[in-house]
Parts: C-alpha cells; sequence; structure tokens
C-alpha cells in the first residue's frame, strides 16, 4: 500500500483515500510516513487484508479517518487566521492522543 508523509496528508487531504490512515507506534513528526486502509466493506468480515501490511508487520496503529483529519484542519483554521502545517500537526497529534481537538 501506497504510504504518505504526515505533512503530504494535512497539505493534501482533500486528495487522500477516504479511510482510516495508520502510522508507527512512535514519536510523529511531519515526515512520519502512514498508510490508509482500504475499505473493510470489501472484504469478508473476518478479514484483516483491508490493513496495511505494517500493521501486522510493525505494529502501527489507526489514528483518525479522513473526514476527522478534515474536521481537524478545519477545526485549526477556525482557531487561527494563518494556521501552518506545523499548527495541523499539532492538532492532529493532540486528537490522537486527547479525542478532542486543540484549543489554541
Amino acid at each position: 500500500m501506497k504510504t504518505y508523509s504526515i505533512r503530504e496528508v494535512l497539505e493534501n487531504i482533500e486528495k487522500m483515500p477516504d479511510s482510516w490512515f495508520y502510522m508507527p507506534d512512535s514519536a510523529w513528526d511531519l515526515e512520519t510516513r502512514g498508510s490508509f486502509s482500504l475499505d473493510s466493506r470489501d472484504f469478508p468480515p473476518d478479514s484483516t487484508e483491508y490493513l496495511p501490511p505494517q500493521v501486522a508487520s510493525l505494529g502501527w496503529k489507526e489514528t483518525l479517518d479522513t473526514p476527522m483529519i478534515e474536521d481537524v484542519i478545519a477545526n485549526t483554521n477556525h482557531q487561527l487566521s494563518s494556521a501552518t502545517v506545523h499548527d495541523y500537526f499539532e492538532a492532529f497529534k493532540f486528537y490522537c492522543e486527547n479525542d478532542a481537538f486543540k484549543v489554541f
């Protein structure tokens, strides 16, 4: 499966697959690469073949799905008049850790 840096995802979310984004279970920076899952509805209920192979081989974890990443970006834009990719990244990490929007 194709991998993307978190920078690519945050700067081009409208071009990303509409699914869950998986990343390493470690500290992230803007160049950390992750992968989107395939649509689980296209696979049998007990299958994990829709997951990026790194989930099984490297312990990658589910972060947010595409619509939620879009919401994190929109919320950041609502709070900051000149939001940067670094702001989006901080908001993304905060949401992943706290299941809540970051207040800037």
